[in-house]
């Protein structure tokens, strides 16, 4: 049976989790990173910083498709066309292409105008296009960061599309990832929505019985075993990032996930506020963007000016503590942006106006 609307604990809890290792990400990517060439001795916690953001990458966006394939099975395969086309399609590729340009503006201003000396940042994104023409490529290759919301839509109408023949769809999705992890699928953009729709497709239509096998002992520990089998093998192979590999931090994660919710108390305030931003996570994706480039661009360009990283103290703690305090700075400030603009016609920027309409008329 689908999940359907009504939210289980642990989902928001892995969504929350997921969402903040995206956050994560972008910190250790835009800013920490580029910061370690301005200090000298680094310290074991800066190494451990890069580390474990790269051995999560297994885990963040497979885990993010694979419980959104989950909470869309119910739209798949119970609703009709008329019934999902609008909240489940339209809007994300609505809200896709509007934070692409309201991320391309932000950004082209910060690097522009706020940027100390040339201390900028420049990659192949949407949100860095040089030109209108560069910009609407970027776009429609999903090379941008609101990616994501570009893939859901796409996966969800091609699971809707090919119901009847979902086997296939695993097939196919299968063998798209391991294009992917072999790098026959250029650019960055084609490539993530290439190699993550097999964990929205497992989800849609595998994510019930998953979750059901990981409830039972005995059918637990057999998963587990040959998920952690397959991953090893492919390990071996130099496959590090296989979709086995993937399949096994879900898992887990899942597992983890359930535990705490089970054993904490659901007032218990962190846990509370980490399920809270899991059923939030919109605001936070779209927003957090324009927060990691004002950290990346004009306040790292003034720390590098104004020689800040030569005082030991400040360069101990930035190495220790930047990337928690930042992605907990912007995460908050996203959630904090989103309160004050989603009211009156601000709503429009997190959904897509008809159903707006449709909202106010069933109030």
């Amino acid at each position: 049976m689908p999940v359907t609307a009504k939210k289980i604990q642990w989902i928001n809890s892995l969504k929350g989790i997921c969402i903040l290792l995206v956050v994560l990400n972008h910190v250790i990517t835009t800013s920490y990173i580029p910061s370690l060439a301005l200090i000298d001795g680094h310290l074991f916690i800066t190494r451990a910083w890069v580390a474990i953001n790269h051995y999560l990458v297994p885990l963040r966006m497979p885990a993010f498709f694979f419980i959104s394939g989950l909470l869309a099975a119910d739209g798949v395969i119970n609703r009709t066309w008329h019934e999902v086309m609008t909240k489940k399609a339209v809007n994300l590729f609505y809200l896709y292409l509007l934070w692409c340009a309201v991320q391309w503006l932000c950004v082209t201003f910060i690097n522009r105008e706020l940027a100390f000396d040339d201390w900028r940042l420049m990659a192949h994104n949407a949100a860095y296009a040089v030109s209108t023409g560069q910009f609407l490529l970027y776009v429609a290759a999903a090379m941008s960061s609101p990616w994501y919301l570009y893939a859901l839509a796409l996966y969800f109408l091609v699971c809707k599309l090919g119901l009847r023949h979902w086997r296939v769809l695993l097939i196919l999705g299968a063998l798209l990832n391991y294009a992917c992890v072999l790098g026959l699928v250029p650019w960055w953009g084609p490539a993530s929505v290439a190699q993550n729709g097999i964990f929205f497709i497992g989800g849609c239509f595998l994510g019930a019985r998953i979750v059901a096998l990981l409830a039972d002992k005995r059918s637990r520990l057999l998963l587990l075993a040959s998920l952690a089998a397959a991953a090893l093998a492919h390990w071996v192979f130099a496959m590090d990032k296989s979709l086995f590999t993937s399949a096994l931090a879900v898992c887990i994660a899942i597992l983890l996930c359930q535990w705490v919710n089970r054993y904490w108390r659901w007032h218990n305030g962190l846990l509370a506020v980490l399920n809270w931003i899991g059923k939030n996570t919109l605001q936070i994706y779209v927003l957090h963007k324009l927060l990691t480039e004002l950290l990346a661009v004009p306040m790292l360009g003034a720390l590098a000016r104004f020689h800040a990283f030569d005082h030991r103290l400040f360069s101990l703690f930035w190495q220790a503590a930047y990337p928690l305090a930042a992605t907990s700075l912007c995460t908050a400030g996203a959630i904090g942006i989103w309160w004050t603009l989603n009211r009156g016609v601000g709503r429009v920027l997190f959904q897509y106006p008809s159903l707006m309409r449709a909202e106010r008329a069933l109030g």
